[in-house]
């Protein structure tokens, strides 16, 4: 996790401290991120996430809400050229504040569309959009946490080979799949990451 400082300031010199020492005089330090004691939910600094899975090394998560409603694009249905991966990059940097940037696990997103075509190939990312297959694999789970909102998937509908580059996967309240062109409306963005779970402890 990144270093954070350990002092007092007294007369106006800062004297450094072990965890221990602040122990010891009463100060306890809240953890950065924290796992529920169901490990249903993971909190880290103001966001809160849900959690897909845990396998003792690494932890999936979406966010449990949005940041924002926004298009997904100004130009294209294509995930790795939108400027909504532009605005989860930035994200991204300040989950790398929080946790540290060797604690985020890359992952690599398939953009195969929906009607099967790979013509937009995949990304590496650090935070991204679920796709349509991550949605199916995980709907259970996310079942439990609805939200009263359409949010976008990184699924594109097609591509232009067959005539589209408009049409992008959405989530609608009721948890069905659906969608609308990038430019059309402004749904929710929950952005999904990998940690290292040596950052969690239980709370």
């Amino acid at each position: 996790m990144k270093k954070q400082d350990n002092y007092l300031c007294i007369n106006g010199k800062k004297i450094e401290l072990t965890e221990e020492q602040l122990k010891q005089i009463g100060i306890v330090k809240e953890p950065i991120a924290t796992l529920s004691d169901d490990g249903k939910i993971a909190k880290i600094g103001e966001y809160k996430f849900i959690v897909l899975k845990n396998d003792g090394n690494e932890v999936h998560l979406l966010l449990k809400d949005t940041l924002e409603d926004r298009k997904f694009d100004s130009d294209c249905n294509n995930f790795a050229k939108s400027d909504i991966r532009k605005y989860l990059d930035d994200f991204a940097d300040k989950l790398a504040e929080l946790v540290g940037e060797e604690n985020i696990v890359k992952h690599t997103v398939d953009l195969t569309a929906d009607d099967g075509l790979k013509c937009y190939g995949s990304c590496e990312c650090r935070v991204s959009l679920l796709t349509a297959q991550m949605y199916r694999e995980h709907v259970y789970t996310i079942d439990e946490f609805k939200i009263s909102k359409w949010w976008w998937l990184a699924t594109a509908f097609s591509t232009p080979k067959h005539n589209d580059s408009e049409w992008v996967k959405g989530v609608s309240p009721v948890g069905d799949v659906n969608g609308d062109y990038y430019y059309g409306n402004y749904y929710g963005v929950r952005p999904f990451c990998i940690l290292k779970s040596n950052i969690f402890v239980s709370k």
